[in-house]
């Protein structure tokens, strides 16, 4: 939904032709997604939105991208195009025809944002459930750890996959199976390359991220997904470095593996026979078939 006056309408309408100031908000989610870009080479660029609206995957009317289409938008999809002004809190797009897209981060804002009115407001437990994006709050009763449950991709309907024991944490999944649409019988999905304005084809069906910082787990499962399960697993380390904070990861693969990050804090249940775990497991770990 476009809303007129927003300032996301107002960036897309204005920016490449001057300067847009913001809230304090909005600049908050751009700068954290402008350094994440910085971080994963570009796997993760809001500017991606003139894939987003030529694709229409997630609209009545998709469309599968003709070649000619997608190297016409291609010069305008590069997050390094976005100049943004800590002083005034404003953006500027370089390049004219830019637009950005903030679908991978800004569900995670709002469950950070979620929980610090739950905070505020000291309430003692809560479940922040966005679709894709869990936030479990607080101590359960008894001080029993939470049981989050990532979906199973061939049958995301069906009981989960994987059920992973936390304490207040975010959980957050992308997958193929989440938006998508299929024409002479090949499957589309949502998930789009700022290299190449294509969906992302690769081994992985889903991407989860565990991690405090909601944005942060928003914006990392899009760049895995984008990056692929082993350049994600060589780069995690120095995310956690630079952003001073435990980050985990749960890789779902075409081939029924479920590679989880090196040193996996949480223990876990996997709840399909059918299905092995690849993992550096820590003691707490289990598995249950």
């Amino acid at each position: 939904m476009r809303i007129e006056g927003a300032d996301l309408f107002r960036i897309n309408a204005l920016a490449d032709s001057e300067e847009v100031a913001v809230s304090d908000d909005v600049f908050q989610v751009l700068e954290m997604a402008q350094k994440i870009s910085e971080l994963t080479s570009g796997a993760f660029d809001i500017s991606i939105e003139p894939f987003v609206s030529l694709w229409k995957i997630n609209t009545d009317t998709p469309h599968v991208a003709t070649s000619a289409e997608i190297s016409e938008r291609l010069p305008l999809v590069d997050f390094k195009n976005i100049s943004l002004d800590p002083e005034k809190k404003s953006v500027r797009l370089l390049k004219k025809g830019m637009k950005i897209d903030l679908g991978g981060i800004a569900k995670g804002f709002a469950a950070d944002e979620v929980a610090k009115i739950c905070q505020k407001h000291k309430i003692r437990r809560a479940v922040i459930d966005l679709g894709g994006n869990v936030y479990v709050y607080g101590k359960k009763k008894h001080k029993e750890l939470w049981s989050v449950g990532i979906k199973n991709p061939e049958m995301p309907d069906s009981a989960p996959l994987i059920k992973i024991s936390t304490s207040q944490n975010s959980i957050v999944t992308s997958g193929l199976y989440e938006r998508f649409f299929e024409e002479n019988q090949k499957r589309y999905h949502h998930i789009l390359s700022p290299a190449t304005g294509r969906p992302v084809e690769n081994e992985l069906t889903s991407v989860s991220v565990i991690c405090t910082n909601s944005m942060l787990a928003d914006a990392l499962t899009t760049s895995f997904f984008v990056l692929g399960k082993e350049e994600s697993l060589r780069l995690l380390p120095s995310l956690q470095s630079v952003f001073s904070t435990e980050i985990s990861a749960v890789f779902i693969d075409k081939n029924h593996t479920i590679t989880l990050s090196d040193d996996f804090p949480y223990a876990y249940e996997l709840l399909y026979a059918d299905w092995q775990i690849d993992s550096k497991k820590s003691n707490n770990s289990k598995i249950t078939k």
